[in-house]
C-alpha cells in the first residue's frame, strides 16, 4: 500500500540525501545539490507560491520517494511545448527500495488517484531518458503511451502520455 502526504521543509535534510544519491544523480539531479539549494528550490513549492504539488511516497509509513505534478499551461518551457494537462517528475529516493515495484505502484497511484484529480485533468505526460529503461518500463506499464523523442539539456528524451 503506497500513501502520500504533502512535501514539507522539515523533509529538506531527507530530500538533500536522496538527490545525492547515485542512482537519483545518474538521470534525475545530475548536479550537486547543498541543503541551501534544495531549500531555495523546493521552498516556494512547500509554501504555495509556485502551482506545483509534492509530496513524500510511503510505504508502511516509511518514507521512500518523491512525486511532484503540475499543469503543463503553468509551466510550458517544462513540458516541452504540451498547454493542455499535467506532467510529473518523481524517484525512489531510498535505494533499500527500488527494484521491489514500488516504481509502478507509486506512480499509478499518484497519477490516477492525486494528480490527475487535484488538477481535474485527464490527461498527463512523463518524460524520461531514453537510457533511463527502469523508469520506461515503469510508465509504460501504469498505461503511459511514447508520444515522442526530444532532446532536453543534451539528453535524448522520450514523452510519454497518458489519458484516462
Amino acid at each position: 500500500m503506497i500513501a502520500f502526504r504533502p512535501l514539507a521543509a522539515a523533509d529538506f535534510p531527507m530530500l538533500t540525501g536522496w538527490l545525492a544519491e547515485p542512482h537519483v544523480r545518474r538521470f534525475v539531479q545530475k548536479t550537486p545539490m547543498t541543503l541551501e539549494d534544495v531549500a531555495s528550490k523546493y521552498g516556494p513549492r512547500v509554501r504555495g507560491a509556485q502551482p506545483i504539488i509534492c509530496h513524500v511516497a510511503q510505504s508502511d509509513g516509511a518514507d521512500f520517494g518523491y512525486l511532484q505534478a503540475y499543469r503543463n499551461r503553468d509551466w510550458p518551457d517544462a513540458a516541452d511545448g504540451q498547454t493542455d494537462g499535467i506532467s510529473l517528475d518523481l524517484h525512489i529516493g531510498e535505494p533499500a527500495f527500488l527494484g521491489r515495484g514500488l516504481g509502478r505502484a507509486m506512480l499509478d497511484a499518484y497519477v490516477r488517484g492525486l494528480a490527475l484529480p487535484h488538477f481535474a485533468q485527464t490527461t498527463a505526460y512523463i518524460a524520461h531518458e531514453l537510457a533511463n529503461t527502469a523508469a520506461l518500463a515503469c510508465s509504460k506499464a501504469v498505461g503511459f503511451t511514447p508520444l515522442r523523442e526530444f532532446v532536453e539539456e543534451g539528453e535524448p528524451m522520450r514523452l510519454l502520455r497518458l489519458k484516462l
